[in-house]
């Protein structure tokens, strides 16, 4: 019997610690792991922060896995098995991604993976700053085995336990960490076995959010991003 890759999806709002997450799986878990970094503008960002000799990583730029690139998702992930044979794919979304979505789309075109399992980072701060969740957040929640509610270091203990409540009332299912800069022992985020029939999902990003790209050959000032 043909052994299937094993694939774990790494979403959450953007700036939620995502990336963060990666480079401290990769710094911590001695596995042959490869990455699939989907940005949402044209130009990646976040690929700099993690590459290095021990790992593979492919780019998916200008758009979302969960819909507008899942050909070139389907395409990377075939390349990355012939290619490399991880031991485990790791796929971070952009930020708007909806994880039931590719979830379903790994199900049903990608015969020679398995998904694993959905880790959602949640912006613990953010949340208490912000408390109404936006649509796809709330997706992100729901669709999670794991919750990291991360950045538990900027708030006091009770909005913490605070935090916790409201994420179990949207997702009672999943389990949730608490994390500081998404500090957590990796084996607890392998071996999740989520694998499930999922139904075809009502999938619709919401229309609020655009990119473009800007490049100067000058540097620009700290104080234009005040």
């Amino acid at each position: 019997m043909q052994v299937r890759t094993p694939i774990t999806l790494v979403t959450g709002p953007l700036g939620s610690g995502k990336t963060t997450l990666l480079r401290h799986i990769l710094a911590t878990r001695p596995a042959k792991i490869a990455i699939v970094m989907n940005e949402f503008g044209e130009i990646a960002i976040d690929t700099k922060v993690i590459e290095g000799k021990n790992v593979r990583i492919a780019e998916l730029g200008g758009g979302c896995v969960c819909c507008s690139l899942l050909g070139e998702f389907e395409a990377a992930v075939n390349e990355i098995i012939t290619r490399v044979a991880p031991e485990i794919i790791m796929v971070e979304t952009t930020g708007l991604a909806e994880p039931e979505a590719l979830a379903f789309n790994i199900q049903e075109a990608l015969p020679q993976c398995r998904l694993d399992g959905v880790v959602s980072v949640i912006d613990a701060d953010m949340l208490v700053r912000f408390p109404e969740l936006g649509h796809t957040t709330r997706l992100q929640i729901e669709g999670a085995d794991i919750l990291l509610l991360n950045k538990i270091d900027l708030i006091e203990h009770r909005q913490i336990e605070s935090l916790e409540s409201k994420l179990g009332e949207i997702n009672p299912t999943a389990a949730i960490v608490q994390t500081e800069r998404c500090r957590i022992d990796p084996e607890l985020l392998f071996g999740i076995g989520r694998e499930r029939k999922l139904p075809p999902p009502e999938h619709k990003h919401q229309p609020e959010f655009e990119s473009f790209t800007f490049i100067s050959e000058k540097s620009c000032s700290r104080d234009c991003f005040a």
